[in-house]
């Protein structure tokens, strides 16, 4: 993809509405959109966490893109809007590459997936959604599904990859077009526990590596077993008779 500008980069992150970006110190602020013009955002957030003057930032994860773009944005108004959240204004005021944090290349992956509903804008708590695995890294996975799913909802990953099982909690990143009317999801995994990484790291290591060459093989033995090479076998009795 080329650059992104902020317009772009405010299209992109609040796509589903609602974005968690991030301080200088690493606080995560979730952020509902109420409107969107050009590189200026208009949102609701959690009032004690932002004030007018300060700067956060959000990552944009692009599909096929190894490394996810970094968006910063200046908060100019931070007003009361209800004893718990704030209206806030926001402006991307620069675009460029997460140079602090390199997606983890993904690899082709056949399996199923199902998944569990854990918060998500348009899937019932707790209510299943099928899919059929694309493909798989050890920041994520990408599944194929009928269901609707948004950016930042979060689901219980269930893959069967052959004889293996992985689990974690995931949150949707990316949306796109799939083929025959579904979606393709990209994921990262928000909850992974040592045992199911593992996991992951052996089916990519599966996936990567070359295919094997079957072994040639020595038919010799079989022609001194029926007599070929000296004339006498099977061939022999043919030719004799």
């Amino acid at each position: 993809m080329a650059r992104l500008n902020p317009s772009d980069a405010v299209r992109l992150l609040f796509a589903g509405m609602t974005a968690e970006l991030e301080t200088d110190d690493g606080v995560r602020i979730p952020m509902q959109a109420t409107g969107m013009k050009g590189a200026k955002v208009w949102a609701t957030a959690p009032r004690l966490a932002v004030a007018s003057g300060m700067t956060v930032r959000g990552r944009i994860i692009v599909p096929d893109e190894v490394q996810p773009w970094l968006v910063r944005f200046t908060v100019e108004d931070a007003s009361f809007h209800t004893n718990e959240l704030a209206r806030v204004r926001l402006r991307a005021m620069g675009v460029g590459p997460d140079q602090s944090r390199r997606r983890a290349q993904r690899v082709p992956a056949g399996g199923v997936a199902w998944l569990i509903a854990v918060s998500c804008r348009d899937v019932v708590d707790g209510d299943r959604v099928e899919g059929t695995i694309i493909d798989l890294s050890e920041s994520g996975v990408a599944f194929a599904t009928r269901r609707v799913l948004r950016t930042n909802d979060r689901l219980i990953f269930n893959g069967r990859f052959f004889a293996e099982h992985v689990e974690a909690e995931v949150r949707v990143t990316s949306l796109r077009d799939g083929e025959s009317g579904r979606m393709i999801a990209g994921c990262v995994f928000l909850d992974i526990n040592a045992a199911q990484l593992a996991r992951v790291r052996r089916l990519i290591a599966a996936a990567e590596a070359p295919p094997e060459r079957p072994a040639g093989i020595d038919i010799a033995p079989l022609r001194e077993a029926v007599g070929e090479v000296d004339g006498t076998g099977w061939r022999g009795l043919f030719r004799r008779s």
